[in-house]
């Protein structure tokens, strides 16, 4: 029976222990923190006695490996899983706009929701439909070196169009602007979400918090398999000899009886214990981050009717309704980085009040504010020739996590891909 030792416990270090459990090896995975989940992850509020999770995290039916790997672990009961496109999006004084597609006809369906989406002019409604026949026999080659902006702008799309509908789509499934994101990886994107199915551009949310959807049945799925999860176990560095990993350093014990070793954590998180172990034949780039910054909001009585909200040309990004609170996101948000809560606040309330006429912000009874400054890598054209060179020397050695080379940016579906291509080669 192969031994394997995975390190880090989100997204791709769960679903590299699961899949190789289903391959009946035996799996210790060890997490830092005291509780897994890694970037996506559930809290309780002791104020009110409920949970919230500390970023709001969008999967789409698209997300073929994260559905996968749910339904391996029993947990795609926990989804909300609509057949078509649907999302409901705001202007500023309250007018309210559907992008909603019928589950039949595909992809005349799609079409037709273009059409019909009235919060933007015929004009830019036509400039879109004509960019996504065009992306049917667009080729990489066509974009390579361009950023999305530069792409739109070459074919001629409308400012309205670039604002308020490609704009929120990158922002949304990059977390970085259209003025460093790269074009090939953002037409790659499109591409799973639109042309693959009616079900693909279907935006699933969960019905519980993150920790009940993963954390806890892939935590039942390893038990079940006798695998080992040490939690507060924090890697501290490697041995190495003949190129290859002979033992593992926690800040509790040492390990010398594995045959693999898979690292999940991010790059940075890599990167030091690389450097702890004097190990140099392991090509970790240096990528740039980009922050979310999620504010969470109890209130007296919700006026939100809808599970969640897109803004058009507004500092929020996205409201997401989870009846005794509300979660929303502003992604590429670095600016509020060093601002202080009261300010964020004040800038979230305005933008609620411009938005909704039926917020205000005395119906707020509690907040938590969470930064996230390094959510994501900025999937930019330096970045996509970083990820190229990423590669482990050490024969034992295999990397996993949204920053390696899946071709997908810094997603759920990018970990668990990782995790399981990870699980896959060890043989």
């Amino acid at each position: 029976m192969k031994k394997s030792l995975v390190i880090g416990g989100g997204f791709a270090g769960l679903s590299a222990a699961v899949y190789l459990s289903n391959k009946n090896h035996s799996v210790t995975l060890f997490e830092s923190s005291p509780k897994l989940g890694g970037r996506a992850y559930s809290l309780l509020n002791p104020e009110t006695g409920s949970y919230y999770d500390n970023g709001q995290h969008i999967m789409m039916g698209c997300y073929k490996e994260t559905l996968a790997f749910l339904s391996l672990i029993n947990a795609c009961h926990l989804l909300e899983k609509p057949d078509s496109l649907s999302i409901t999006f705001v202007k500023k004084r309250g007018g309210i706009y559907k992008l909603s597609a019928s589950s039949h006809y595909y992809p005349f369906n799609l079409l037709k929701a273009l059409l019909n989406f009235r919060a933007l002019r015929f004009k830019s409604r036509i400039k879109i439909i004509d960019l996504f026949l065009d992306l049917v026999c667009c080729y990489s080659c066509d974009l390579k070196g361009k950023t999305i902006k530069e792409w739109l702008l070459d074919k001629r799309q409308t400012d309205e169009a670039i604002r308020d509908f490609w704009g929120i789509i990158a922002i949304g499934a990059l977390n970085t602007g259209i003025e460093r994101a790269s074009a090939p990886i953002f037409a790659s994107i499109l591409k799973r979400i639109f042309f693959d199915g009616t079900e693909s551009s279907a935006i699933i949310l969960a019905k519980s918090g993150l920790s009940e959807l993963y954390v806890n049945p892939s935590l039942d799925y390893l038990n079940v398999k006798g695998a080992e999860v040490k939690l507060s176990e924090r890697v501290i560095r490697f041995h190495t000899e003949q190129n290859k990993i002979t033992k593992v350093i926690t800040n509790r014990a040492t390990y010398d009886n594995f045959d693999f070793i898979i690292s999940a954590v991010p790059a940075y998180s890599l990167r030091q214990i690389l450097q702890s172990s004097s190990i140099e034949n392991v090509r970790i780039p240096e990528l740039e981050y980009s922050s979310i910054l999620n504010v969470h909001l109890w209130l007296s009585e919700n006026p939100f009717s809808e599970p969640f909200y897109g803004f058009l040309d507004g500092e929020i990004h996205w409201l997401f309704n989870h009846g005794s609170h509300i979660s929303l996101t502003i992604s590429g948000a670095d600016r509020f980085n060093d601002l202080t809560e009261e300010k964020i606040l004040e800038t979230i309330y305005s933008d609620l009040e411009i938005f909704f006429a039926i917020f205000k912000s005395s119906l707020v009874i509690d907040y938590k504010i969470i930064k996230e400054k390094r959510a994501t890598f900025i999937p930019d054209m330096k970045s996509i020739e970083l990820r190229n060179t990423i590669k482990s020397e050490i024969n034992n050695l295999i990397l996993a996590g949204d920053w390696t080379n899946t071709e997908l940016p810094s997603t759920i579906e990018s970990a668990v891909l990782s995790g399981r291509i990870a699980a896959d080669s060890v043989d």
